[in-house]
């Protein structure tokens, strides 16, 4: 508008010459319109937003799952905004600066732990774990940083749950299957204490033992279909099972499937090792 008569932009528009995105926003016809764009596109459209939500998991390479319509983050002083493209979501005090909004990529976006928290209700019960543990996992947050954002947002729905996982996480568990196996096989009160990712130094390297019993000397490895399947991991897990043996540690490996479609078994299984080794430690 501040190179041409508006005209000018009405004709190209039915001319078929540009595309319109947003109020004031259009592309050259004929441009590959991908989510990137549309993202730049609702950025230039609110200026003062950031992208969020789903839209920030996005961008921070955390997310499994997209919606149609890009999820902004505004002002709360900011006017409703009606376009089923957008879904905009006010929030009292924001500035679009520092430290509540950063650029990543070219692109304004909320803190990566807002963007976990906020997407926690959005996501699919099953899927959202995953953002969460993989960000702690990949030390692109920590859990004082989570547990802060989730104290800012107290009334947010799944609060309870996120604080329970983000505990877990920081504990050891480096895995949804390592999730899932304490809460449905390793907290079970016939076992005893454990602990998750315990580090030991085996055969001149370090290693990490998914699920260590310390009295019993057990190493519980919960074998992940596609990362265990592969030929070469056999092969490495082989050498690693060796090495743990010849230092008095025991390795009992449980696939995905079993684990998770068999818990009652697996815990009556180890209950009957455990008892085993502390029986053979008394013997000698």
């Amino acid at each position: 508008m501040r190179r041409v008569p508006r005209h000018v932009v009405d004709d190209a528009l039915n001319d078929g010459v540009l595309r319109r995105l947003f109020p004031s926003v259009y592309v050259v016809s004929g441009t590959p319109v991908d989510r990137r764009l549309m993202q730049r596109a609702a950025l230039a459209y609110l200026p003062t937003g950031a992208l969020s939500h789903l839209d920030a998991l996005d961008v921070w390479g955390l997310a499994g799952l997209r919606t149609p319509a890009i999820h902004l983050t505004v002002p709360g002083t900011h006017r409703a905004i009606a376009d089923p493209t957008l879904v905009v979501h006010r929030r009292t005090g924001l500035r679009a600066a520092p430290p509540a909004i950063v650029e990543r990529e070219g692109l304004r976006v909320v803190r990566v732990e807002q963007a976990l928290v906020d997407s926690w209700p959005l996501l699919p019960e099953l899927d959202r774990r995953s953002p969460i543990i993989t960000a702690l996992r990949e030390r692109r947050t920590t859990a004082a940083r989570l547990t802060a954002a989730l104290a800012e947002n107290p009334r947010r729905a799944g609060a309870a749950q996120m604080r329970r996982l983000v505990a877990l996480v920081a504990a050891g568990c480096h895995s949804e299957l390592e999730v899932w196996g304490h809460d449905r096989v390793f907290s079970d009160p016939r076992l005893p204490h454990s602990s998750c990712q315990h580090l030991v130094y085996a055969a001149g390297r370090t290693t990490y033992l998914d699920r260590y019993f310390p009295i019993e000397r057990v190493d519980v490895e919960l074998d992940g279909a596609a990362w265990h399947g592969q030929r070469a991991q056999r092969e490495r897990d082989l050498r690693r099972d060796a090495a743990l043996s010849a230092m008095g540690i025991m390795v009992v490996r449980y696939s995905h499937r079993r684990l998770t479609t068999e818990p009652e078994a697996v815990v009556d299984e180890l209950c009957v090792i455990l008892a085993g080794r502390r029986a053979a430690t008394l013997a000698v």
